[in-house]
């Protein structure tokens, strides 16, 4: 797997990745993943992607920053999201169990210090915003 040097943004970065998830209903993170999501970090380290982005996006959810992998966690859902946030890394979100919906594994870029907009609601510091790399419609870089 090879990246896009001419990403422009850390989403366009992420893309060539997105197809490595496990999509199987395997709920833990597989050491190719751990490889990916450290390989996309030094990657966005090496072309200086670090920073605050405005972006707009299909989907995001809201996790807590530490939680019980194996016991219940609450989130929050976000449908066409824009907000402002700073890149803090990748993650892979896989999510099981829901009721009335199927799972959810995704590549995502994890976000903090987060401005929802229009109304500049801002996320407790205790989450992040994990928005997949594939839900991203727009993303552009406002502060280093």
């Amino acid at each position: 797997m090879s990246y896009n040097p001419l990403a422009t943004n850390p989403a366009e970065l992420a893309l060539p990745f997105v197809e490595a998830i496990d999509t199987r209903s395997e709920l833990s993170i597989g050491k190719e993943e751990e490889r990916i999501l450290v390989e996309l970090d030094h990657l966005t380290d090496a072309a200086h992607m670090h920073g605050v982005y405005f972006t707009q996006a299909g989907r995001a959810l809201s996790i807590p920053v530490t939680f019980e992998s194996d016991k219940p966690t609450g989130y929050t859902s976000f449908n066409s999201l824009t907000f402002e946030g700073r890149l803090v890394t990748y993650s892979v979100v896989k999510i099981g169990r829901l009721i009335g919906a199927t799972s959810i594994r995704a590549l995502c870029l994890s976000f903090d210090e987060v401005m929802l907009l229009p109304f500049f609601d801002t996320l407790p510091e205790d989450r992040l915003l994990h928005v997949p790399a594939l839900a991203i419609d727009s993303m552009s870089r406002t502060a280093a």
